[in-house]
């Protein structure tokens, strides 16, 4: 917002004509400003089912690049009350096991003048907040001195099948 926004992970779903998921888009990005997609698709994607993606994309100093994404995407039915849930499970483990276990959820809302204004205002607190939280676990983390990694050069490709 006015020049200056910050969200570390947006998701794009793509459905069939039968409503069921074809494919996600993870759009990753880090404090760099730098972005990565990560695009989940296949015949195994559904809601609830977990899908893998081979991490190539630096997005904090506290890990390294290798290891891999498991993403697992939920969501409620819609109600009365609103057009329902989502979560996405996002875990990041190496060959030594999980290293980062986390989560995103949010109440799905029809697109209308009201819901645009709340978006609208909210999200210069949302972008203050999330990159306060980032910068003080960044802190955090490193009084711990946990191992620092220097940051890469970004993929050659900008999107990740």
């Amino acid at each position: 917002m006015l020049g200056f926004v910050f969200k570390p992970v947006s998701f794009w779903y793509a459905h069939r004509h039968d409503g069921t998921l074809a494919a996600v888009l993870a759009e990753v990005n880090n404090t760099f400003g730098e972005r990565h997609c990560y695009l989940i698709a296949g015949p195994e994607l559904r809601w609830g089912a977990g899908m893998e993606a081979r991490k190539v994309f630096h997005v904090s100093p506290f890990c390294a690049i290798e290891g891999d994404y498991r993403f697992r995407f939920m969501r409620t039915p819609a109600s009365a009350a609103d057009a329902g849930r989502t979560v996405v499970r996002i875990d990041h483990d190496d060959d030594t096991g999980p290293l980062i276990q986390t989560s995103v959820s949010g109440t799905l809302h029809a697109i209308t003048a009201q819901t645009l204004r709340h978006a609208l205002w909210g999200y210069p607190a949302m972008t203050l907040a999330v990159v306060a939280r980032i910068h003080w676990h960044a802190l955090r983390l490193w009084l711990k001195r946990v191992r620092f990694h220097r940051k890469p050069e970004a993929p050659a490709s900008t999107v990740t099948r």
